[in-house]
């Protein structure tokens, strides 16, 4: 399917006039993908009578179809004359991610027959943090498993208990095999996987998995690329056709029956026409949708101003980026042939800057203000969180300020400095050391140090009045101890000393990607509108539904890789090879 040039009028359009004025636009309204096409509104009705909703100059009345967006409209089959060839095997996986290959394998090493073919020209992953909630590497730490019972629901409270609670469980219970599974795999390739510091905040398991070439711990948190490649030698060891440069296009649905099989075109000069993939169970192991401007207007469209507004290539073969990676190809393959999608509202994965923040993924928990010159939140919360709520601030940034007695009062308070990929076995950071780290930031332009408050306020282009009223406030309400205006925890009350130097950070929102899409059951099968699985078509990976809502929020780092890539690739690869999906 070609995607559309959906432009940055065409959004404002749709700001404007809705999901019907959507229509009028020349675009679709968001419709369960499992409706028939819709029909012209019906115009004539008079606004405002009963029964009626009006936008504009366009009115549609209660129970009415709403119009669909393009990418849910199935395109054309393609014609058996231009499929080349046709491939049959028990399990076909569509994907060469974490989450595609484990599958391949754990399926292959039950005996599963399994083809895998990508639209990437070899196995691609990036970050580098996996969950679980124990593991052998975590034994011989000694380590123990934190306390899931308040984790979890303060986890369920956070996503307004729109997910799927069975799949976060089943991930809980079953992770630790899973890694363990993985952490043999990882040794036997020549890599060693290292425990990671995670968060404190938000009760959180303050641990997480990642895969380092030995004795080079610098790759913590984005050694991924070397575990998909592990994974990869392991799949052809156990006999997995694995075929790159293959562009999943349409998946096959008998009249509304088992899905058998995926049509695939040749790409990156693998060769022209098509191929089509036979199979007892289909795999979608595909990624996100964050690069489909549609999708992302439709399901998630406070990230268009991320990622920009005219349609671009996708690149299959990106080991990371920021702004979005792949445009939704499973998700939409899905739609067209009658499968829902999820009940949860979208979770994108924002991040925001770790300037003068003392936790992997946390924000600077001292005095923040926004561009206005004020402190705008209470700012003991995650970096994503805080990112998030710089959406509804001007310009979107955020300036950490703090002075050199910070990092030591933070210290003295009971708190430990750890930065982003800090192997668990190194000691935290010194005061001492976060401000050579901080001295060598302001050398690189990556911070801000002054003498003064006027001198600080001049180089962020802040309101020097005002920021000395809100430093004298912030100074008042630490001399308390109470956070009167925002109730910020105290442990992080720390007063801006009267002289300098001073610091600051600037913070941003950035956009990674988007969790979820197809609804999906606790065994990984796609289901329809009614949440009935759809047989012999399953997903895994970040495109499973129900898993997040709100926000991807990191208080689990490698929640996803954990447990939606390699926990239910490696428990789903187990049971399709078993035949448990006759």
């Amino acid at each position: 399917m070609t995607q559309s040039n959906f432009s940055r009028r065409d959004f404002f359009k749709i700001g404007a006039v809705g999901a019907a004025g959507a229509a009028a636009a020349g675009l679709a309204g968001c419709a369960p993908a499992g409706d028939k096409a819709a029909g012209t509104a019906d115009t004539g009705a008079a606004a405002g009578s009963e029964g009626a909703v009006s936008t504009n100059d366009v009115v549609l009345k209660l129970g009415d179809e709403l119009p669909k967006w393009s990418f849910m409209v199935a395109p054309d089959p393609i014609p058996e004359d231009q499929i080349t060839e046709v491939k049959e095997n028990d399990i076909i996986v569509v994907g060469a991610g974490m989450s595609g290959l484990t599958t391949a394998v754990a399926a292959a090493e039950k005996g599963g027959k399994v083809t895998l073919f990508s639209a990437s020209s070899g196995p691609i992953s990036r970050g580098g943090s996996n969950y679980a909630r124990n593991s052998k590497v975590m034994e011989e730490l000694k380590v123990e498993p934190f306390n899931p019972t308040p984790f979890y629901y303060h986890e369920m409270r956070a996503a307004s208990f729109a997910v799927d609670q069975r799949k976060w469980m089943r991930g809980y219970n079953e992770s630790e095999e899973a890694m363990n599974w993985m952490i043999d795999i990882a040794n036997e390739a020549g890599l060693q996987v290292i425990l990671e510091r995670d968060n404190n905040f938000d009760l959180g398991p303050h641990y997480a998995h990642a895969f380092s070439t030995l004795g080079d711990s610098a790759m913590v948190s984005t050694g991924q690329q070397g575990a998909v490649e592990a994974l990869e030698k392991k799949a052809l060891e156990n006999g997995v056709e694995i075929i790159y440069d293959m562009k999943a296009e349409q998946l096959i649905r008998e009249d509304g029956g088992r899905v058998t099989g995926v049509v695939a075109s040749k790409i990156n000069g693998s060769g022209e026409g098509y191929v089509q993939f036979n199979g007892k169970y289909i795999v979608l192991a595909t990624g996100d949708y964050s690069t489909d401007k549609e999708m992302l207007a439709c399901y998630c469209p406070e990230a268009l101003q991320y990622v920009g507004f005219e349609q671009g290539e996708t690149d299959y073969n990106t080991s990371f980026q920021m702004g979005g990676i792949y445009g939704g190809d499973g998700q939409k393959m899905g739609l067209w042939i009658g499968a829902a999608w999820q009940h949860a509202p979208a979770a994108p994965m924002y991040q925001g800057g770790w300037g003068g923040g003392h936790e992997p993924c946390g924000f600077h928990w001292g005095l923040n203000v926004n561009t206005r010159t004020e402190r705008y939140q209470r700012e003991d919360v995650s970096a994503p969180y805080t990112a998030h709520y710089l959406l509804s601030q001007p310009d979107n940034i955020a300036y950490g300020i703090w002075t050199k007695n910070y990092p030591q009062t933070i210290i003295d308070r009971g708190q430990e400095w750890f930065l982003f990929g800090s192997d668990y076995t190194l000691p935290p950071k010194t005061a001492e050391e976060m401000i050579a780290i901080w001295d060598a930031g302001v050398e690189e332009g990556s911070y801000y140090k002054a003498d003064t408050l006027d001198e600080l306020a001049g180089q962020l282009d802040l309101d020097a009045a005002k920021l000395k009223e809100v430093v004298a406030r912030y100074n008042e309400l630490c001399k308390k101890g109470v956070d009167e205006d925002f109730y910020k925890d105290p442990t992080y009350l720390v007063e801006i000393e009267e002289t300098g130097p001073y610091y600051a950070a600037k913070n941003t929102c950035t956009f990674m990607t988007i969790m979820g899409g197809l609804r999906t059951s606790a065994d990984m099968e796609v289901c329809d509108e009614d949440d009935e699985p759809i047989p012999g078509l399953f997903n895994v990976g970040c495109m499973v539904g129900d898993m997040y809502a709100n926000e991807y929020n990191f208080a689990i780092p490698g929640n996803s890789y954990g447990i939606n890539c390699l926990t239910f690739g490696y428990t789903l690869g187990h049971r399709l090879a078993a035949g448990d999906f006759e």
